[in-house]
């Protein structure tokens, strides 16, 4: 009799960490718990075929590996408003955070570079380790977290270092929930001081349950890229979001990843609102927003299997829109007359406080190119689909021009 398998996992069990890693390919220093649907990884070995002449009638004589990385894919799932940012930085980039003001406040003593581990106020009085402050306003506010504090010397959070430059006398503010984060495309001119226009890397720990991987059941993939984000929402069903992502080939975490899932809920796709050409349309039944980014995983001979640099390209951001039932023919028009409206959607959970999540897209110019009359159910309606063009409205930190801008309200003080 053959005897029962005992290590079957079930995939409902499973679960995946993400976390901002501060040096590409090494292992984050925090990790995010994120709900979803099962993660689809899959390595990818660059595979070698020996199909030379060898004196016989056989095609492959030898097959090795040649440069190996890895393609993860999260297939559509709820959007919940607290992981989401950590996709959203790793996509566009272009990242600006603020929180809402609480005591003390202080100013800057003495400019602070990119990467800073700590910083000097004029006065330090009640500030105190574990709050998360505010450096700067506008364009180059970020939150960071205290450490520890001496006198009017403030240590960060190693996990939080400063990702701008700042100058002497800025404010330096104590926060408390809610926190706003804006992403946009990251161009050459950030405040990071960074020309290459590449987002940060992250780490996605993928927790399966399967005996292996150093006894920690479960696999580890660095220097991770974001390549595709979706976000898209059916009226009758839940706001939804998709991604894919690139990086090495998986390896043997050094410890076992711990969940620790939040409680933040879903949002059902009717709280959605759609603004064109500042008016308010209330006939979207089903709407997408398809975020890509070419990617260039470059080996070289460098004795690594894993590539030397995974490089982001340019984006492209896709839209298409249902509309149903139409009740005139102002979607054709913008097709036919290649107006190019604005576009913002937004949504919210419609709670208040520390419990609020909302999001919203803005777009300055959104290309409508096909708008053909279709029988969607019952009534007749139209599906739109175009590209978002790029504008310097909505642009980030780092200048230039960007094909829409997201804004993510919730209670999380940074990605």
């Amino acid at each position: 009799m053959v005897a029962v398998p005992t290590t079957a996992q079930p995939v409902s069990t499973g679960y995946f960490l993400i976390g901002r890693e501060l040096t590409s390919a090494t292992v984050a220093p925090a990790w995010t718990s994120v709900k979803a649907k099962p993660l689809k990884p899959v390595n990818k070995p660059q595979w070698l075929r020996d199909a030379a002449m060898w004196g016989d009638m056989n095609e492959l004589h030898d097959l090795q590996q040649g440069p190996t990385w890895a393609e993860l894919e999260i297939p559509e799932s709820p959007l919940y408003g607290d992981t989401f940012g950590h996709l959203a930085f790793g996509f566009f980039g272009d990242y600006v955070a603020t929180g809402t003001a609480a005591s003390p406040a202080s100013t800057l003593n003495g400019a602070v570079a990119a990467g800073a581990t700590s910083i000097t106020v004029t006065s330090g009085t009640g500030f105190a380790a574990n709050q998360w402050v505010q450096v700067d306003v506008s364009s180059i506010a970020e939150i960071v977290q205290i450490a520890s504090v001496a006198t009017n010397v403030i240590t960060l959070n190693t996990n939080t270092p400063t990702r701008f430059s700042h100058l002497t006398g800025v404010a330096i503010t104590n926060t408390t929930g809610p926190y706003t984060h804006t992403f946009a495309t990251l161009n050459p001119n950030s405040g990071t001081g960074l020309t290459n226009c590449q987002p940060p890397s992250h780490s996605v720990a993928h927790y399966n349950y399967l005996p292996g991987s150093a006894g920690h059941y479960s696999d580890l993939f660095l220097y991770t890229v974001v390549t595709d984000l979706s976000i898209m929402g059916d009226a009758s069903g839940w706001l939804s979001y998709s991604a894919k992502l690139t990086s090495y080939i998986q390896s043997a975490p050094s410890a076992t990843p711990v969940a620790s899932l939040s409680t933040i809920k879903g949002i059902p796709a009717w709280r959605g609102t759609e603004t064109i050409a500042s008016s308010q349309v209330n006939d979207v039944s089903k709407w997408s927003f398809d975020f890509t980014r070419k990617v260039d995983p470059i080996p070289t001979a460098d004795g690594v299997q894993n590539p030397y640099f995974i490089g982001l390209g340019a984006m492209t951001a896709k839209f298409k829109l249902t509309i149903d039932p139409a009740v005139d023919e102002t979607q054709l028009a913008l097709m036919t007359g290649n107006t190019q409206p604005t576009f913002a959607w937004s949504t919210s959970n419609g709670l208040a406080g520390t419990s609020v999540v909302t999001l919203a897209l803005n777009a300055q110019l959104a290309g409508y190119m096909e708008a053909p009359i279709s029988a969607v159910k019952e009534f007749w309606g139209y599906e739109v689909g175009g590209e978002l063009v790029a504008s310097a409205t909505n642009a980030g930190n780092s200048g230039g021009n960007t094909l829409c801008n997201l804004v993510l309200t919730n209670n999380v003080a940074s990605y």
